[in-house]
C-alpha cells in the first residue's frame, strides 16, 4: 500500500469522525484512528515509517484540535514503537499489547480533554474508550492468532 492510499484513508476517517462528532456518538465508539492503525499493522506486511504516523497525527489534530498536540504526540510514539519493535513480538504478547493500548488510549483521551472542548461527552470517553479499544484489539488478536502462529 502506498502513502497516497494511506493518506486518503486517513481523510476518509476524518470525515467519518466529523459525522460521529455531529451525531454525538463519538464518546461511545472506539477511536477509529487508533483502530485503523492497529488493523494496518495487523494485516499489512510493511509498517509505515515514523514520519507517516507523525503526519497522520498532525492531520487529525489539524482538523479536530486547537493545538497540534494530542494525536501528533500519540501517533508519533506509536510510530516509534512499531518501527523499532520486533514484528513477531507484536503478534505474540497479548497482555503487553492490552496494557499499552489502554495506556495510549488513556493518555490520548486525557490530552484530548485538556486541549479541546468539542464534545460534551469527553469525560465519558476518557473512561470508556480505552476499554472499547482493548475489546476491538482482543477480537482482532483472537481472529488472527492461528495465522500468526504459523509465522513462528
Amino acid at each position: 500500500m502506498n502513502e497516497l492510499t494511506r493518506i486518503s484513508i486517513v481523510f476518509l476517517l476524518i470525515i467519518a469522525n466529523y459525522i460521529f462528532l455531529t451525531l454525538e456518538v463519538w464518546a461511545w465508539l472506539p477511536d477509529i484512528f487508533l483502530m485503523q492503525t492497529l488493523l494496518f499493522t495487523t494485516f499489512l506486511n510493511r509498517i509505515p515509517n515514523v514520519y507517516f504516523f507523525i503526519f497522520k497525527g498532525f492531520l487529525i489534530d489539524l482538523f479536530f484540535s486547537t493545538y497540534a498536540v494530542p494525536y501528533t504526540v500519540t501517533f508519533g510514539l506509536i510510530g516509534i514503537y512499531l518501527n523499532f519493535s520486533d514484528f513477531k513480538w507484536i503478534q505474540r504478547s497479548f497482555l503487553e499489547q492490552v496494557i499499552m493500548i489502554f495506556v495510549i488510549s488513556l493518555i490520548l483521551n486525557m490530552l484530548l480533554e485538556f486541549f479541546n472542548n468539542y464534545s460534551s461527552n469527553a469525560e465519558i470517553r476518557i473512561i470508556l474508550n480505552p476499554f472499547l479499544n482493548i475489546f476491538v484489539w482482543t477480537i482482532i488478536f483472537i481472529t488472527q492468532r492461528k495465522k500468526w502462529l504459523k509465522n513462528f
